[in-house]
């Protein structure tokens, strides 16, 4: 019989994050005291469970056919003790994401999943924040093609040009649209040169009104403030655009972009249900997003 629960727990911790000192940090407990307890379990257990070297450790084979079972047992306590000494409690759960995700598609899909879920509360880090919290899940974005494959992928997106509503009769053709100002987002790959000359051939000749942003929510609310027109992606800005009363302007079609939302869990933190719980309702909602 193994005398110390908590042994076990050291062990799944450092396991897992291949660290002594990390796994204090998850635990509160300095690496010398994570060292000592691993050192009484091996002792007990009379086998080595760690190769350390001078930088780091890894599971001997042993150890890493014990700790599939670790795992596991201690996941059964936890839920077996929630199940039954369950009490009204708050569990909060940390997001962040970009500004355009932030002040765009996430209040309402997270108002709905906190409905849903009434212990679960999520705090939302947004991006350029000063707040120093390790989030329990990121929403990520990239280019690269194989993310679309990704495991926690969470959505692409489509270029459309955003235009006020009053505006929209006014736009019939490209000498048109070329009137207004185009604001473009410095961070994105694709901006309006690009756009324009997909849809609509070579812009030799075309005088364009370019001015340059920092994000996207900031060259929307430009738009709704009559100053120009904007490149939007859907379905992340939808939610924005509406609030500002903005609409698509069909004179380009929906273009798809190179790039890909994702999640991506904290290497720092086990993975808790109410994490998993809200990774799920992210892609759920994601994927009605995209159908619609």
């Amino acid at each position: 019989m193994i005398p110390s629960l908590n042994w076990l727990r050291i062990f799944e911790a450092a396991a897992r994050n291949q660290s002594f000192a990390r796994a204090g940090k998850e635990l509160n407990m300095s690496a010398a005291a994570i060292s000592q307890q691993i050192l009484a379990l091996e002792t007990h257990l009379g086998q080595a469970l760690f190769l350390r070297t001078a930088n780091r450790i890894s599971l001997t084979p042993e150890g890493a056919d014990f700790l599939p079972t670790i795992q596991v047992s201690l996941g059964a306590i936890e839920s077996k003790a929630g199940s039954l000494f369950a009490r009204e409690r708050i569990e909060r759960v940390t997001l962040f994401a970009s500004q355009l995700m932030a002040m765009s598609w996430l209040p309402r899909v997270l108002a709905d999943f906190e409905k849903a879920h009434p212990n679960i509360r999520v705090d939302l880090l947004m991006e350029g924040t000063t707040r120093t919290i390790e989030p329990d899940i990121s929403i990520r974005f990239g280019e690269e093609p194989h993310l679309v494959r990704h495991p926690l992928w969470l959505m692409g997106m489509a270029h459309v040009v955003m235009c006020r509503r009053i505006d929209l009769p006014k736009i019939v053709d490209l000498k048109s649209l070329l009137s207004y100002k185009l604001y473009d987002v410095a961070a994105h790959a694709v901006g309006w040169p690009v756009l324009l000359s997909q849809n609509l051939g070579p812009m030799t000749g075309r005088t364009m009104i370019l001015e340059t942003v920092d994000t996207t929510p900031l060259a929307l609310v430009m738009v709704a403030q009559g100053l120009g027109l904007a490149i939007g992606h859907l379905p992340v800005c939808g939610p924005l655009a509406e609030t500002l009363d903005l609409v698509v302007c069909p004179i380009l079609p929906k273009t798809a972009g190179p790039g890909n939302y994702y999640l991506e869990q904290s290497r720092g933190k086990p993975p808790r249900r109410a994490v998993l719980k809200l990774e799920a309702a992210l892609q759920e909602a994601a994927q009605t997003a995209m159908r619609s």
